[in-house]
């Protein structure tokens, strides 16, 4: 054997002896409890057991979309914030951002929503509810972005109400499918928005009425229906008190596969109204259906400079 063919072998001996020390180092992990805890018929694949609906799955897999208003905001923002996440058997802390770039007046605006973060801990009882593959039940995700087109179709004024058409792009970007936390697939929305401001008395400046109605789908992982075909709805009121605004609303969608697929929720918020400058809000989330946790949540808004992509309208 040439000197060459030696040191040409040599690192691959070397790469040999370190793949038999990792695998002698690290045991492969052994799923026998997931097998029994889920009757695993030992052929079909772990995730079809994973069930793709709003009630088994983390708070940020298939949540409520926010109420739409039936008007842009003018002004860019970008939205940071967190949220407590509380249930029986899974409490969830979670990192929110929402980016909106509204253009050409406030006739078109785009929006950027990402969960960058959360930590869970489920308790076993849920994770074998949800078939879930992560054997203690805790540990970290990243979460879908969703992108929306918002188009003011007619702007508000003080004989009508304001209609806004809103088409939403979930992403499959949600990680971590084996502790059921996103579906790794993609889904879409649109919705009408319709909305009033109404001339209020004393401490109430104004007070607002504000609607939507529309239709949600996401992917499944079934191979008898590959979609979920949803009605989107939701209603509420805002209350403006001058550096306050106080809101509370019902909103919820309906999915037809039947599989705890129809959560409604109830918000209430209050928070600052400074369109010129940094606002936060405080909100509580309640289930009313096929929802299990309880949210109390906190944002940060920032105003991003003043004439913005085309927008010098103040409110």
């Amino acid at each position: 054997m040439t000197k060459g063919a030696r040191d040409r072998r040599w690192p691959r001996g070397l790469l040999a002896a370190s793949l038999w020390l990792v695998r002698s180092v690290l045991p492969a992990q052994d799923y026998t409890w997931w097998n029994e805890a889920n009757d695993w018929d030992g052929v079909t694949h772990w995730s079809r057991y994973i069930n793709f609906s709003p009630y088994h799955l983390g708070p940020n897999g298939l949540p409520v979309p926010m109420l739409a208003t039936g008007t842009i905001d003018t002004t860019a923002r970008l939205m940071v914030g967190g949220e407590l996440h509380f249930s029986e058997g899974d409490d969830t802390q979670a990192l929110q951002t929402r980016l909106s770039l509204p253009f050409a007046g406030d006739r078109v605006a785009l929006q950027l929503e990402w969960m960058p973060l959360e930590h869970f801990a489920m308790d076993t009882v849920t994770r074998d509810e949800r078939h879930a593959r992560d054997r203690d039940g805790e540990g970290y995700s990243t979460g879908d972005v969703h992108l929306s087109t918002l188009v003011q179709v007619l702007r508000e004024r003080d004989d009508r109400p304001g209609l806004m058409l809103r088409i939403r792009l979930k992403t499959a970007s949600g990680g971590n499918l084996e502790a059921a936390r996103h579906t790794d697939a993609p889904g879409y929305s649109f919705d009408l928005s319709t909305g009033r401001w109404f001339t209020g008395s004393g401490q109430l400046q104004r007070w607002r009425v504000q609607a939507m109605a529309g239709f949600l789908v996401y992917q499944t992982n079934r191979t008898d229906y590959y979609q979920n075909d949803c009605l989107l709805y939701g209603a509420g009121a805002v209350a403006d008190l001058g550096d306050w605004t106080v809101e509370g609303t019902v909103a919820g969608y309906m999915g037809y596969l039947d599989q705890r697929d129809r959560p409604m929720v109830l918000r209430a918020s209050v928070g600052t109204d400074r369109p010129h400058g940094t606002e936060h809000r405080l909100m509580f989330q309640g289930p009313l259906k096929d929802w299990t946790y309880t949210t109390i949540s906190y944002t940060l808004g920032l105003r991003l400079g003043g004439r913005v992509f085309g927008t010098d309208r103040e409110r």
